[in-house]
């Protein structure tokens, strides 16, 4: 039968269960100020790219907060079915914040539901004697955060010090966050010694925690790190990053983040396996099937002592004692070396180091071949429950790098690939990009070590690609990878001469850079050949060409492309528009080159709309077709 707690399982805590707190509550460390932050570029949270600005705020949430896209700002008519509150629990609380009632997931049964808040600058002036009076017993505050534009500026959040001053004195358990946009590891690592930095004297109880989320405004989610685009493995390697250097500094890390960025866009179970997740979803009975320790349920709170809304949260704290609370450092990559590896574990709970042998035991399994080892930690002599984590047994093996990538034969709508085929591996990965610095997709894996070529088809005709190739050896189910070779750039021939024919001051440039070195400045519609057509690393078209001799890069927006024809006959009229009848501008004799720009189709046969040169003049007309050959 479902439980039902009016007030949630010492939820609403009574004084002597609060001052149990700081013990049950991971943390409850004093601050130390740390060597100063790298970052150089700060401005308090008037600066225009605060990704909070959207969330925090209350304007701009996410869809992927909502589990079933139902707003917890309809608090009785939210659209979820009462019936299903049973659904991924068997614990349902009453909630005076919301109005709701909350199911709790089984795994949560044994655990002491806690009441918190996380703020920022968004809910000013509050009054912390009220807050801890109507039951809430801890609180996230936000230190700032680094900016959503490409500079990634940090900021201040200006209400933290006044923040962190009221909740120490209404005796609120604390935690502090910093409003993540860090695209890579070391930006990670800034974005915690930010933290650092400013903790100074004060006491903080809970953890330091990275809130790794998109920004948001009225369009959805954007900013520098949904721009990044990282892969799962980059992203998740930006938060473990930031979680190593809180933790080396003595203090609690945890990673914030909803459903669709741990699912989508983290290796959620490899940070959960050593640092506790804070999730975020706002519905009153998450499914989510992650490990995570506390849950943000809702972003419409309302709170005596605090003026409009506020992000409501549960903190989950296990008995003491329990495993299931312990922080256990990630384990580095170890080297295969053929015998069994159990390196040494740091386990602590609560900030209290554990022993092995002592206070709990360690069985390792599948840890002497090349693949994931993982160990067991059940707690003893006091401690109870178990703890699994994973390490990766690598093959340290340097794989070769194919040195001598180059082009074969070459089609209107294909390249091949050639280069020296190498033993002891498994085969090769050869990728692909439009650009010669852009964004490079797997193409082909080829998995004979023998092979030598490789045939890449249904290209555009005349375009340059761009080309790079890897070695992978597999082992026991693991992925080894060589360095890649250097880019080589091959382009598809064409079936005509291609033209690009400048615009008024148009200049060739040495590289595609408007700024590099100008080689030639063709005069307007003069016969420029095409060699290929490519693009920068910003997107944007160019042409290779060459005029009288010396070639270089042109933008494709500076000319007009044409195929060049030649006259077949001694000679042809050029009339004004495509008619028998029409004006006679000019002749032409045989062999004489023209620019054809456009094809037109008429009752009488097709005629080429046609530029040239003849004496001193340029001539754009029409030619019958049958008089040119492409």
């Amino acid at each position: 039968m479902r439980k039902f707690y009016k007030y949630g399982k010492l939820l609403m805590l009574s004084a002597i269960t609060a001052l149990a707190i700081s013990i049950a509550l991971p943390g409850s460390f004093i601050g130390n100020p740390a060597a100063k932050s790298t970052a150089a570029s700060v401005s308090d949270t008037s600066d225009h790219y605060d990704p909070g600005a959207g969330r925090l705020s209350g304007k701009y949430i996410p869809d992927e907060f909502y589990e079933d896209a139902a707003k917890d700002s309809n608090t009785t008519n939210n659209g979820l079915n009462k019936n299903n509150f049973s659904r991924f629990g068997s614990v349902m609380t009453a909630n005076q914040f919301t109005g709701n009632n909350y199911t709790h997931q089984d795994r949560f049964d044994n655990c002491t539901i806690i009441n918190g808040i996380d703020i920022s600058h968004y809910q000013s002036n509050i009054d912390w004697a009220q807050v801890k009076a109507s039951g809430i017993e801890f609180a996230f505050i936000r230190v700032g955060g680094r900016g959503y534009g490409a500079e990634g500026k940090f900021y201040n959040d200006v209400d933290y010090n006044k923040n962190m001053e009221g909740a120490t004195a209404a005796g609120v358990s604390k935690g502090i966050y910093i409003f993540s946009q860090a695209t890579t590891t070391v930006e990670a690592e800034e974005e915690a010694q930010f933290i650092l930095d400013r903790i100074g004297s004060y006491t903080v109880e809970l953890p330091l925690v990275l809130d790794f989320e998109f920004a948001s405004d009225s369009k959805g989610t954007m900013g520098r790190l949904k721009n990044a685009k990282l892969t799962k493995d980059d992203a998740t390697a930006v938060c473990l990053a930031f979680c190593k250097k809180i933790q080396d500094a003595g203090f609690t890390p945890m990673v914030y983040a909803n459903p669709d960025m741990l699912n989508n866009h983290l290796n959620a179970d490899v940070i959960s396996a050593s640092y506790p997740i804070w999730l975020a979803n706002y519905t009153t009975s998450t499914s989510y099937p992650g490990t995570f320790t506390y849950w943000q349920y809702a972003s419409s709170g309302t709170v005596p002592g605090i003026n409009g809304k506020v992000d409501m949260d549960f903190y989950y704290a296990a008995p003491t004692g329990d495993m299931a609370a312990a922080i256990v450092k990630p384990i580095d990559d170890q080297k295969y070396t053929g015998a069994p590896f159990t390196p040494e574990l740091t386990v602590s709970i609560n900030g209290t180091v554990l022993t092995n042998g002592i206070d709990y035991t360690a069985i390792y399994t599948n840890n002497t071949a090349i693949g994931t080892a993982t160990v067991t930690i059940t707690g003893i002599n006091g401690y109870n429950g178990t703890r699994t984590i994973t390490f990766n047994i690598i093959d340290d093996t340097v794989l070769p790098e194919i040195g001598d990538l180059s082009s074969g034969t070459r089609t209107k709508n294909s390249v091949t690939l050639q280069w020296s085929p190498t033993s002891d591996i498994t085969g090769y990965e050869i990728y692909r990009s439009p650009s010669p610095n852009g964004e490079f997709s797997l193409i082909k894996t080829i998995t004979k070590a023998s092979t030598g070529t490789y045939k890449n088809t249904k290209l555009a005709e005349g375009q340059c690609y761009y080309y790079k190739i890897r070695t992978y050896k597999t082992t026991n189910g693991v992925t080894s990878y060589g360095n890649f070779s250097g880019v080589v750039g091959i382009y598809t021939k064409t079936s005509y001469t291609r033209l690009a024919l400048p615009k008024s001051d148009t200049y060739m440039h040495l590289y595609m850079d408007v700024n590099s070195e100008i080689v030639e400045s063709p005069e307007k519609n003069s016969f420029t050949k095409v060699t290929y057509c490519t693009y920068d690393d910003t997107g944007v078209k160019w042409y290779r060409v060459s005029y009288e001799g010396t070639s270089g890069f042109i933008p494709a927006s500076s000319v007009t492309i044409a195929k060049q024809g030649k006259v077949k006959t001694s000679k042809v009229n050029v009339r004004k528009s495509a008619k028998l009848t029409a004006k006679k501008l000019t002749t032409v004799g045989k062999n004489k080159k023209v620019a054809i720009i456009k094809t037109k189709k008429t009752k009488t046969g097709t005629w080429y709309n046609v530029i040239f040169t003849k004496g001193s003049k340029t001539y754009k007309g029409y030619i019958y077709s049958v008089y040119v050959k492409i």
